[in-house]
C-alpha cells in the first residue's frame, strides 16, 4: 500500500503566511512474502558464514514458512543442520531440496555427507555417484566417493575416482595424497611416491603425505630415502610414536640397531602402552647382544599384550642367550601356540623336551 503524506511548512513573513507546494513521498509497506523470504534467506547465509548456526537456522525456518518452495533455503538449512550435527533432519532437508531441484549435484553431495555421518556408507556412495553425474567437475564428490571405495578395499575404483578429482581440481592436495595411498595398496610404488610428492608440493605442511611417502619408499627398498622422509617428518612433529617406530624399523633394516633402539625407546616414552614398540626395541637389543634389556622389553610387550606371538619369540631368544633354557623353550612353544610355527623349530633345534 502507498501512503501519501502532504507536508506543510509554515513561515511567518511580516503579516503574510506562505504555503509551500505539496510533495508526495513513498513509504514502503510490508514486503511481499517472496521478498521477505529472500531477505531472511540472505540473512541466514550471512549468519552461517559467521558460524552463528542457531541464528542462521531460525532465519531459514522463517524463510521456508513464507516460501515453502524455496529450494536453496532447504539446501542451506540442511547444511546448517549438518554443522550442528543434526544429521537426520539435514537429510530430510536435502530430500526436500532435491524434490524441488532434482539436478542439484551439490545437494546430492551434501546428503551423502550427512549419510556418511549417520554411518550409511552405501547410501552415501549412491549420493556421491548422483553428484558426479549431475556435476562432473565437482571434485569433492569424486574425492569422497573414492574415499568410501578405498575404505571398503576397492582400491582400483578408488584410484579411478581420485583420478577424476585431480582432473577436476589439479590443486586438490588430498586427492593426490589419497590416490597415492590407493597406488600404494596396489603396490604401484613409483606412482605412489610421485603422487605423495605432488601433494607435498601443493601443501608442504600435509605431514601425513611425508610419513606415507617414507613408508612407501621403505616398501620399495629405498631405505635411505625413507629415513630422510622420516627424519624430516620428525623434525616438524615430535609427538608421534608411530613415526619413531617406523623410522626405527627402517634403521633396523639398514643395520643401524643402536639408532633403531633409540627410536623405539622414544616411541615408548611417548606411549607407554605401545606393545609393538617395546617388542621392536627387544629385537634391536638382541642384535646389540644386550640380552637382559631384550628380555625386559619383550616381557613388557607380553604384559601389555599376552597374545603377542613375536614378543614370546624374541624373549625366547633372549632367555636362551641368558642360559634360561626352560624359559626359552616355554616362550618358543607359546609363540607357536599363538600362530608362529617357527617357534616349534627353535624349540626342536634347542633340544626342548629332551
Amino acid at each position: 500500500m502507498i501512503h501519501k503524506s502532504i507536508l506543510f511548512t509554515a513561515a511567518l513573513s511580516l503579516l503574510t503566511l506562505a504555503v509551500q507546494a505539496q510533495v508526495d513521498t513513498v513509504r514502503a509497506s510490508t514486503l511481499p512474502p517472496a521478498q521477505q523470504a529472500e531477505k531472511l534467506y540472505n540473512s541466514g547465509v550471512a549468519k552461517f558464514n559467521q558460524k552463528s548456526y542457531r541464528a542462521a537456522l531460525q532465519d531459514f525456518d522463517k524463510a521456508l514458512t513464507l516460501r515453502p518452495d524455496f529450494a536453496r533455503a532447504y539446501y542451506n538449512r540442511a547444511t546448517t543442520r549438518y554443522e550442528l550435527k543434526d544429521y537426520q533432519p539435514a537429510v530430510q532437508d536435502y530430500d526436500a531440496a532435491l524434490k524441488l531441484d532434482p539436478k542439484d549435484g551439490t545437494a546430492y553431495f551434501g546428503r551423502g555427507q550427512a549419510r556418511e555421518a549417520l554411518q550409511q556408507p552405501t547410501e552415501a556412495e549412491q549420493d556421491y555417484s548422483k553428484a558426479v553425474e549431475a556435476s562432473p567437475t565437482y571434485a569433492p564428490a569424486w574425492y569422497y566417493r573414492g574415499a568410501l571405495r578405498f575404505e571398503k578395499g576397492d582400491y582400483k575404483a578408488a584410484k579411478a575416482d581420485f583420478d577424476q578429482a585431480t582432473k577436476a581440481d589439479p590443486n586438490y592436495a588430498y586427492a593426490w595424497h589419497d590416490r597415492a595411498s590407493a597406488e600404494r595398496q596396489l603396490q604401484e610404488y613409483p606412482a605412489a611416491i610421485q603422487d605423495y610428492t605432488k601433494a607435498l608440493t601443493l601443501q608442504p605442511e600435509l605431514l601425513p603425505a611425508l610419513l606415507n611417502r617414507a613408508g612407501t619408499k621403505r616398501r620399495a627398498g629405498d631405505l635411505k630415502g625413507a629415513l630422510a622422509d622420516y627424519t624430516e617428518y620428525l623434525r616438524k612433529k615430535q609427538d608421534n610414536p608411530t613415526a619413531y617406530t617406523n623410522r626405527g624399523a627402517a634403521r633396523y633394516e639398514s643395520g643401524d640397531y643402536k639408532g633403531a633402539a633409540e627410536d623405539f625407546g622414544r616411541a615408548t616414552e611417548l606411549d607407554g602402552i605401545y606393545a609393538f614398540a617395546w617388542n621392536n626395541r627387544a629385537a634391536a637389543y638382541l642384535k646389540l647382544e644386550d640380552y637382559k634389556k631384550a628380555d625386559a622389553d619383550a616381557s613388557k610387550a607380553i604384559a601389555l599384550n599376552p597374545q603377542y606371538a613375536e614378543a614370546y619369540l624374541n624373549r625366547g631368544h633372549a632367555r636362551e642367550m641368558l642360559r634360561n633354557a626352560e624359559g626359552a623353550c616355554q616362550d618358543w612353544r607359546k609363540a607357536a601356540e599363538l600362530g608362529l610355527e617357527i617357534g616349534n623349530n627353535y624349540a626342536a633345534n634347542s633340544g626342548c623336551g629332551e
